[in-house]
């Protein structure tokens, strides 16, 4: 099993070996994004010639049936483009509020609250509060670009107290104790997701309720990465204190199995097949692609930085607008708050195959995403057979109960197949990773503080492999996790995973559900 605590390194390089390693990384990222731009640029015009990029526009009408689509910002053709997140919310006719925090190993963070001018302190405080995590290379700012069609703005409307947490480096990196050029610094750069699990998410959880002083425990909202953290911190027993924090944890697009894209993807291929050696040459072992912050701050709010960040998430991610804005000023604004910087050491775990309880190292054959394999599942024996944990029982009709509820479950769902024992021999051992497909997860956590979960699934999400986390949470978590329960799972059959937030429709989709469920609890609480 895969340990979940941080583990820093015992050893850094030399000096000299260290500084090699900054420069060779700087000439070998320098052409390993010329290489990536040059193909993106050769399959753009290739989509303009052979016409398949007037497939790839934004629907004429993304209303739906509860919710109908707005304006983003008013005055749009005046608006600046601009690096500064503030003059966005107050272009909402809202404020942002920002706090520096400190984690406990020394990482200087921002976390961000959102805030009507118009409210009292002590209007302010006795809102619930919602934390919303960004993903992988993004920030607090995802969160709040697509304007009044943004989930953070919606939320604000629905009276949540809403703030916006910012991982370990952001854009500009900090740290209380190292000294010296914190871009050259091995030490300051050695973390991966465990990190972000242990230290920053429950320094974010921690700031928000000191505000809070009404409030206890609040609601989580992940995207992406922001779910893998999430989950991570939800595995881990020592983080107990952490868990009774939360409310509910709302997952958008979690990103816990690898999805069929990485197999089409030769630049994927590239790093995840190269030796950590190899990858240190090439992408060192500070901090990752630093020339794509640079090229931000430099160029970021040019007409060119969107061009080319278009034609790159095309082409990397085969990413899609057909759910997106007619308004390019919006998508470049979007593009904006998307390149943070991250250590090497954490895409490492996202893509190298060395790290043995890394990411990709969870990704099935081929085949199996085309034949539906990779969702397959053994049924398991009903919860009679399962050894009570944690000294909770459970009634012996209830189980009975729950019993047949889950074996007509596994007979009627649409994943299972006719013979998923001799379809799973197909798939990858996956048992050294962080998230096990047919291990149950939060077996470190008490079963009576589990934590309510909502997750949100995009059909066309090749990023990463809904079906698999749906069928794991269904058929192999079912101890600990009740659909219908403290388990609910939504699919949207035309999401990719960045529309779960950028969509301009994601309101209906997305915050709807998830309004109603808090509203919920609260009554529930009350």
């Amino acid at each position: 099993m895969a340990i979940l605590n941080p583990e820093p390194k015992e050893r850094f390089h030399t000096t000299f070996v260290r500084y090699f390693l900054i420069f060779s990384s700087s000439i070998n990222s320098f052409i390993f994004v010329t290489v990536l731009l040059v193909g993106a640029l050769y399959h753009h015009i290739l989509d303009k010639l052979s016409g398949r990029e007037k497939n790839n526009q934004p629907r004429k009408d993304n209303d739906t049936e509860n919710y109908k689509v707005r304006e983003p910002f008013p005055n749009i053709e005046k608006m600046k483009v601009t690096l500064d997140l503030r003059y966005y919310a107050q272009l909402l006719d809202l404020d942002l509020e920002e706090y520096t925090i400190t984690t406990k190993d020394g990482y200087v963070l921002t976390l961000h609250r959102l805030i009507d001018p118009k409210d009292s302190d002590e209007q302010r405080t006795s809102k619930p509060p919602l934390l919303l995590q960004h993903g992988l290379l993004l920030c607090s700012g995802a969160w709040l670009t697509p304007g009044r069609n943004s989930l953070a703005y919606y939320f604000m409307e629905q009276g949540y107290d809403v703030w916006m947490g910012n991982n370990r480096c952001g854009f500009e990196p900090k740290h209380e104790e190292l000294p010296g050029n914190l871009f050259h610094s091995e030490k300051f750069w050695d973390w991966d997701v465990r990190w972000l699990a242990y230290y920053d998410l429950p320094c974010i959880i921690d700031n928000v309720l000191q505000h809070k002083p009404l409030h206890q425990k609040l609601f989580l909202i992940g995207h992406l990465q922001g779910c893998t953290q999430s989950l991570l911190m939800l595995r881990n027993g020592e983080l107990a204190q952490t868990h009774k924090k939360i409310e509910c944890f709302f997952a958008l697009a979690p990103a816990a199995f690898p999805g069929a894209m990485f197999h089409d993807r030769s630049f994927i291929k590239f790093m995840h097949n190269r030796s950590l050696k190899g990858f240190r040459f090439v992408f060192g072992s500070c901090c990752y692609l630093k020339l794509l912050g640079v090229t931000r701050s430099l160029i970021g709010t040019t007409s060119l930085f969107k061009t080319l960040s278009y034609i790159m998430f095309k082409y990397l991610f085969g990413w899609s607008i057909k759910n997106s804005y007619h308004d390019q000023k919006v998508i470049h604004v979007q593009f904006l708050f998307n390149i943070s910087y991250i250590s090497s050491r954490l895409m490492s775990w996202w893509l190298s195959e060395p790290v043995e309880e890394g990411f990709l190292n969870q990704l099935q054959p081929k085949q199996a995403y085309l034949d539906g394999s990779n969702a397959a599942f053994t049924p398991a024996a009903s919860l009679i057979t399962k050894p009570e944990q944690d000294g909770v029982e459970r009634d012996p009709e209830e189980k009975t109960s729950a019993s047949a509820q889950l074996e007509k479950k596994v007979s009627r769902s649409s994943i299972s197949h006719s013979s998923p024992a001799k379809k799973e021999t197909l798939l990858k051992d996956d048992s050294k990773t962080f998230f096990p497909y047919k291990e149950e997860w939060f077996t470190s956590t008490a079963l009576a503080e589990i934590i309510p979960m909502v997750a949100f699934i995009g059909g066309e999400d090749f990023l990463v492999d809904g079906q698999r986390f749906i069928t794991h949470m269904r058929h192999y978590e079912r101890h600990y996790f009740r659909e219908g329960g403290n388990l609910e799972l939504y699919e949207i059959p035309d999401y990719n995973h960045l529309d779960v937030i950028w969509a301009l429709n994601c309101i209906g989709q997305i915050g709807m559900p998830i309004d109603e469920k808090i509203k919920a609890i609260l009554a529930q609480n009350n």
